[in-house]
């Protein structure tokens, strides 16, 4: 598998690999040629089941790499889920300690960035993960008028996002920002409520983190984020883990999605 893998890589990338750990749904590996090394990424297969379009995850990592958000992309097979980019000698954030003020900035920063890629509509996205769980177990059922209402669908001026800010994605003090595969333009109070819940933050966390992030993004010339629209985005993003858990436990029969589900749906419960 390696030797196969690195045939389809340009010959000066041609080394040694090593087996990364971490990771849900992509294979990962250190590179090591005779200059440098790189971290190496080949996706999963599956992309329409997960919602993933590679070639809109190259844009919006090329866009975000071109002011040091993102770290450079030195080959792409985005056909293939194939993305070689520089190897960054910096902890996770599930390793150190973690700077939200920094990170809001960051946040805020990316969020003032164009990008050749579409909206992501989340109502569309929850209606594509319903479609390929059918019949629909009632534990999920039972959330899905909820998600119609007006008082969690506030209007919002669209924004380039990340869309899977957590622990895991982001790395070192600058702080950089890796796996772009759900970016797209969105609500950056969903962005928000994402990190929140991805971080485990309690009430004063989280309005810290949205005067962080309302703090620069006004000295940017961005579009401020109101402690409404944030409270109503978060139910969001626990539906969407939900749904995702639930196809992925579907495909796998890993129990650890059956305890995303879980989890995710007790979160939902509570909001």
């Amino acid at each position: 598998m390696p030797n196969a893998l690195l045939a389809r890589l340009p010959s000066r990338f041609r080394g040694q690999l090593i087996p990364l750990t971490g990771g849900l749904t992509n294979r990962c590996w250190k590179l090591i040629t005779a200059e440098c090394a790189y971290w190496l990424r080949e996706g999963s297969a599956d992309t329409h089941a997960l919602g993933i379009n590679r070639a809109q995850e190259l844009q919006a990592h090329q866009a975000a790499a071109k002011v040091g958000l993102a770290p450079n992309i030195h080959f792409a097979l985005p056909e293939q889920g194939i993305l070689l980019l520089d190897w960054l000698a910096e902890p996770d954030w599930q390793q150190v300690p973690r700077d939200m003020s920094r990170l809001a900035q960051q946040v805020a920063h990316l969020h003032q960035l164009n990008a050749d890629v579409p909206l992501l509509d989340i109502a569309d996205q929850a209606a594509h993960y319903l479609r390929q769980l059918q019949p629909l177990p009632k534990a999920l059922a039972d959330f899905v008028p909820y998600f119609s209402q007006a008082g969690v669908n506030l209007p919002f001026q669209p924004v380039l996002c990340h869309h899977d800010i957590n622990a895991a994605n982001v790395m070192g003090s600058r702080p950089w920002l890796i796996d772009w595969e759900y970016a797209a333009y969105g609500d950056a109070a969903f962005e928000l409520a994402v990190i929140s819940d991805s971080f485990g933050l309690d009430l004063c966390q989280q309005q810290m983190l949205l005067t962080a992030y309302n703090r620069a993004t006004d000295s940017g010339g961005g579009h401020q984020v109101s402690a409404a629209r944030f409270q109503a985005r978060l139910p969001w993003v626990h539906w969407l883990t939900a749904l995702w858990a639930a196809l992925q436990y579907q495909q796998t029969t890993n129990a650890e999605y059956e305890k995303m589900q879980q989890l995710a749906l007790t979160k939902l419960k509570a909001s």
